[in-house]
């Protein structure tokens, strides 16, 4: 195996990664969208958005691997950030670069390999987007031509960040450890303790007169998935039910699994009836089609609380209060329903 080289730029390009606010953070549904179609359009099992950076490679999305990075020193796209155009490996077993990394001769058995750079804005290499097969094959140059537009894409999106003000606040306070303590190692999306401090942020911004709306969202009979399909079958929900909510909201706002089968979605900037319309989509999406699990397909609904902060009176523990009551309201009026709350009534 031959490892990687360090390219010469490399304090500047690893000082262009981190002002982009997007490493060890949770998944954000613009760059799946990319993979998905990455997925699709060139017809392999895996796609990436995989970033560089000093000791590991790591993937802001990844359709097809469960792994969420690597070591830099077997990664293919360490040796795809020195390239100008694509990197293509049509068999990594005939390739003495490759032939013996474990990436090869261990899961996930990389046999054909295409990735494409993408860059900071001073044009820093700082990733590839990249798709991976377990069958040898070729690409041809309308395939390659493929790659490298959505390659574009997904530099687009690095650089020009979507983030929200207080999520990238909270990304910018914190050092590389703390940054991946905070994700939620299942869902990939906020943990309860990133959420509730991103609220508290919201909450600050809304006593100024920025409307922010809160939402509990809770999986119905959640307990029945797991006692009947089993836990890898529950987590496998838990994964597509924190993806579609993902989906239907809006790129700046924050979601993040408060605790078990409970999630918490933090709508910036959003007064009441917006948020009523975005809470609508996330039960219709869950409700629309069963998910995949290892043990066939599972149809589930989930229940939500919503309320909206009110300017002169807000504060966190209010809001948690009031959207679980209006939680607890939805399931005893039947589940697979949205109840609005409000401040002065928490039961």
């Amino acid at each position: 195996m031959i490892a990687p080289e360090i390219p010469q730029d490399e304090a500047q390009r690893l000082a262009a990664l981190e002002s982009m606010d997007v490493l060890f953070t949770p998944s954000e549904e613009r760059f799946d969208r990319i993979t998905r179609l990455a997925a699709r359009l060139l017809g392999t099992p895996i796609a990436l958005v995989s970033l560089v950076a000093r000791d590991v490679q790591w993937f802001k999305s990844a359709q097809g691997l469960a792994a969420r990075e690597t070591p830099r020193e077997i990664s293919f796209c360490g040796h795809a950030i020195h390239a100008d155009d694509a990197l293509v490996v049509p068999d990594a077993t005939q390739d003495p670069r490759f032939f013996d990394n474990p990436l090869v001769t261990d899961g996930p058995k990389i046999r054909f390999y295409a990735g494409h750079p993408i860059h900071g804005v001073n044009g820093e290499r700082v990733g590839t987007l990249c798709v991976i097969d377990s069958e040898p094959k070729a690409f041809d140059p309308d395939q390659l031509a493929v790659l490298s537009d959505l390659a574009a894409i997904a530099e687009s999106e690095l650089q020009r960040g979507q983030l929200s003000e207080t999520q990238r606040d909270l990304v910018r306070q914190m050092d590389e450890l703390k940054r991946r303590a905070s994700v939620d190692g299942l869902t990939r999306l906020w943990n309860r303790t990133a959420i509730m401090e991103l609220l508290g942020a919201e909450v600050t911004r809304a006593t100024r007169g920025v409307p922010v709306s809160l939402a509990m969202i809770d999986v119905d009979h959640f307990k029945k998935v797991n006692d009947t399909h089993g836990h890898p079958a529950g987590d496998a929900v838990l994964v597509e039910v924190a993806a579609r909510i993902r989906r239907c909201l809006r790129e700046y706002d924050s979601v993040g699994r408060y605790g078990g089968e409970e999630f918490i979605a933090v709508l910036s900037n959003s007064s009441l009836i917006p948020s009523m319309k975005l809470c609508q989509r996330m039960r219709m999406a869950i409700e629309k089609e069963a998910i995949d699990t290892p043990a066939g397909p599972v149809k589930v609904t989930i229940s939500i609380g919503l309320v909206q902060t009110v300017a002169k009176k807000t504060d966190v523990e209010s809001l948690i209060a009031a959207a679980d009551a209006a939680l607890y309201r939805a399931k005893k009026n039947g589940r697979n329903c949205l109840e609005v709350g409000n401040l002065d009534r928490t039961a």
